[in-house]
């Protein structure tokens, strides 16, 4: 149970640096390229686009990132209660 916490930690993470490089290079370099296509892939499904002007904004990684820090939190109550074993 504990390396699921500490894996779905990593992954919030790993958005998080996505998101920081978005905004810093939008194209990222190749060395990253192959890790960075697949945190796109699944942030695909996150998608929600909000028009603010004459962009929109992309509200996606949030989503990502809350339903991870849920299930996140399920889990660590689920191991304090004594439910599941650590």
């Amino acid at each position: 149970m504990r390396l699921l916490i500490e894996l779905l930690r990593v992954v919030q993470f790993i958005v998080l640096i996505r998101v920081l490089l978005t905004w810093i290079m939008p194209a990222p370099p190749r060395a990253i390229l192959p890790l960075t296509s697949r945190i796109d892939m699944v942030l695909k499904r996150f998608q929600v686009l909000i028009p603010v002007g004459p962009g929109f904004i992309d509200i996606g990684p949030m989503l990502f990132l809350l339903l991870i820090e849920v299930i996140n939190r399920i889990l660590i109550a689920l191991v304090m209660s004594g439910a599941v074993p650590y």
